[in-house]
């Protein structure tokens, strides 16, 4: 998008010229954080911003821990969010980039602020989950542990630790990668949360085995339990319970759900999609626009 608005510093300017020091902290130090938002455009017009709130709560959340100074409230940021969708005339699905950064020039680790808020609109079409299914692989490197870098942060430097599960995937031919915890439990994927089919029953590392508190996993959790009728555990998920389990996804934002068809080369025999990944798929599609009236408080629509 050559000719996007970005919300950049308080008002909205051409992406080229969103741009920050070399010599600022978040850049030295990798202490930005961010927010990955969706939004799916309807028949009307509209878009359909998915949990938009509970993204904004989760950023602030992320501000406070990495200790930044200048804090904005959820309705700034959703005024923020707001304009640049309405600004960039976005009538379809869409990925929205809402990011903080410390901004003081030549500022040391320890700076505070200022804070810049930046917010970016991407077209981003839906994929059916048929289409996403991914072979996997269990990485080498451990999830950072909270003690370390605390997961349920989405800061950036969080992110290096799953490019190099990644990366090494990708190397041996694996389109994912898999992490473990510092114990041996299944954490999650190098940028998404996992689930797995075992008994009947849709089973998830608990949110204390270093995951990010993901609000696209939340929401499938309710959708499992409230639409698709099917019981869900959260707890510690042993490496070998992956490879017997029936069916397996990864979600996310951005994954929304994406089956996994292996993981270390050993097939998963529920399919991928799997019925339970695809039940999942059904009802996360019916809420993203809209269209569960139990959900539709998740919906925040745009435009028109």
């Amino acid at each position: 998008m050559s000719d996007a608005l970005v919300h950049f510093g308080g008002k909205l300017r051409p992406a080229n010229e969103a741009t920050i020091s070399v010599l600022s902290p978040s850049v030295k130090y990798g202490i930005g954080v961010f927010e990955g938002i969706r939004g799916y455009g309807d028949d009307g017009g509209e878009i359909c911003l998915f949990r938009l709130d509970e993204h904004l709560a989760r950023m602030i959340q992320s501000m406070t821990i990495m200790g930044y100074g200048e804090l904005p409230t959820v309705a700034e940021l959703r005024d923020v969010v707001m304009e640049t969708v309405l600004a960039n005339a976005a009538n379809t699905d869409v990925h929205i980039r809402l990011a903080a950064y410390i901004v003081s020039q030549n500022g040391f680790v320890d700076a505070a602020g200022p804070v810049l808020l930046s917010c970016a609109v991407l077209p981003a079409k839906s994929k059916p989950p048929h289409l996403r299914a991914v072979t996997t692989c269990i990485s080498s490197w451990r999830r950072i542990g909270d003690n370390n870098l605390p997961p349920r942060v989405k800061n950036s430097a969080n992110y290096a630790n799953g490019r190099l599960a990644l990366l090494e995937a990708r190397r041996h031919g694996y389109d994912e990668a898999i992490l473990l915890t510092e114990d041996g439990a299944v954490s999650e994927a190098a940028a998404a949360c996992l689930f797995a089919v075992r008994h009947g029953k849709l089973v998830t590392p608990a949110g204390t085995q270093s995951i990010l508190e993901s609000v696209t996993r939340d929401s499938l959790i309710q959708l499992a339990r409230e639409v698709v009728g099917c019981p869900v555990e959260e707890r510690a998920i042993d490496r070998t319970e992956l490879l017997t389990c029936h069916e397996a996804f990864l979600c996310g934002s951005a994954y929304e759900v994406t089956p996994i068809k292996s993981v270390d080369q050993i097939s998963l025999p529920g399919g991928a999609p799997g019925p339970i990944s695809l039940a999942l798929w059904e009802a996360y599609e019916r809420a993203v626009h809209g269209k569960l009236d139990r959900f539709s408080h998740w919906v925040t629509r745009v435009g028109a």
